[in-house]
């Protein structure tokens, strides 16, 4: 269901955004949003728009797929 798509997301921007060896301040700064946000979307509690998710993908170069637990990790 939806629930695994939140959870899988919050563990996959954390993993890619460390193995990519970046803050979330420097995320948010890139991405031109809240660092509050990314804090947000990698516990759980804030669900990103498609745009954002679209931006994430595109900084941290895995597939927006992969992000959401439907894909393959590269894009």
């Amino acid at each position: 269901g939806i629930t695994m798509y939140k959870e899988t997301f919050a563990i996959r921007l954390k993993e890619a955004r460390t193995e990519y060896g970046i803050s979330q301040q420097t995320l948010a700064d890139e991405i031109s949003i809240d660092k509050s946000a990314i804090s947000k979307y990698e516990a759980g509690k804030l669900q990103p728009n498609l745009e954002t998710i679209g931006k994430i993908a595109e900084y941290l170069n895995v597939s927006s797929d992969w992000l959401l637990g439907i894909g393959k990790r590269q894009k």
